[in-house]
């Protein structure tokens, strides 16, 4: 079992624990708060059943607990689903010295994580990750949203107390599923850890989950340690999301997916740009792993609208991550003739 620590402004860390079998040592894991009576556990259709083991062992603590049910995937980031969660919890008589515990992928903890930011104005938080891609990235650092026209464009920053990363959920996730997260694992070893990327380069990564799950979240806790606002290094971590984002929402595509294409989309920026070129490598990884490298099908105009939403836009344009070698992130203001050799790349075309 591994634990990572973010500081907190307000005193109690964030704590980010890794390990097998974890769910069924939840209790054990949050931190002592005589106030705590009582959790919400929140949970989507498909996390029914890890989440019912969750709320056992938490009454076994002697906790009490009640069932905070969301729609599965981007479905759960409306505003609309947010009122309903803010009146549950008033019905089930939440106070201030209770928990919501998120069970599921990173649209939930999106979505419980700003519930529980803004109900009360704050209770305390907890995520327990399904999958691969909200254990290394969407669970940790404190980042909560819900969509309002574009992607995460209302939210707030809010850590949870606890991020619980059993590594025997993640083994167990089909292949298709899994790879959903490689490639937000992929992003943060080109963002911070070269060793990560010549994992998947070799196909190692394949064959050792709890490497890569410790590593992409060591990237992670470390930029977020640094720049938990998102003033200043933390912006690395939206490697291939400027695009991603934005062919997200036109397509309906995967979040993994859809930043896997925005990767090939930053490569062919960071050629231009920079003049390193990693986008062979990043496209033979990503196609090795079964994720798209390209969006035809998508309307330009409609990418571009997106794109101008996007919450990395300044008044000089929009930003885009981009690399100067593995390891080495710049965050650029991209010109028209950037954006085109980006959208080239994935097949976007006028």
């Amino acid at each position: 079992m591994d634990r990572f620590v973010i500081p907190t402004a307000g005193g109690r860390p964030s704590i980010v624990t890794v390990g097998p079998d974890l769910v069924d040592r939840i209790g054990e894991l949050l931190d002592d708060r005589p106030e705590r009576t009582t959790v919400a556990v929140a949970a989507q259709p498909t996390t029914v059943r890890i989440a019912g083991r969750v709320a056992e062992r938490l009454r076994a603590a002697g906790l009490g607990t009640v069932h905070l049910p969301f729609p599965d995937g981007e479905a759960a980031k409306t505003l609309e689903v947010v009122g309903d969660a803010y009146r549950a919890l008033n019905q089930a008589g939440l106070t201030r010295g209770d928990t919501v515990v998120a069970v599921g992928g990173g649209a939930l903890t999106d979505v419980v994580g700003f519930v529980a930011a803004t109900y009360l104005r704050g209770i305390e938080a907890v995520y327990v990750p399904t999958t691969l891609l909200a254990a290394v990235d969407a669970a940790i650092g404190g980042k909560t949203a819900i969509n309002v026209d574009g992607k995460n464009l209302a939210g707030a920053f809010a850590h949870p107390t606890a991020v619980v990363v059993d590594e025997r959920i993640l083994g167990a996730l089909p292949a298709e599923e899994a790879a959903q997260g490689h490639a937000e694992a992929l992003k943060a070893g080109y963002v911070g850890d070269p060793d990560l990327v010549a994992m998947y380069r070799t196909g190692r990564a394949l064959s050792d989950l709890g490497a890569v799950v410790r590593r992409a979240v060591a990237v992670k806790v470390d930029v977020v340690r640094r720049d938990f606002e998102e003033r200043g290094p933390r912006a690395h971590l939206n490697l291939g999301h400027t695009v991603g984002h934005a062919v997200e929402t036109a397509t309906g595509l995967r979040h993994g997916s859809a930043v896997a294409i925005g990767m090939v989309a930053a490569a062919a920026a960071s050629r231009r740009v920079t003049g390193f070129d990693w986008l062979d490598d990043v496209r033979s990884i990503l196609e090795g792993l079964g994720l798209p490298v390209a969006a035809p099908d998508v309307d330009r105009d409609r990418l571009l609208d997106l794109m101008a939403l996007d919450k990395k836009r300044t008044a000089a344009g929009l930003r885009m991550v981009l690399l100067e070698d593995v390891g080495a992130p710049v965050v650029v203001d991209v010109g028209d003739a950037t954006v085109r050799t980006a959208l080239d790349a994935i097949g976007v075309r006028p």
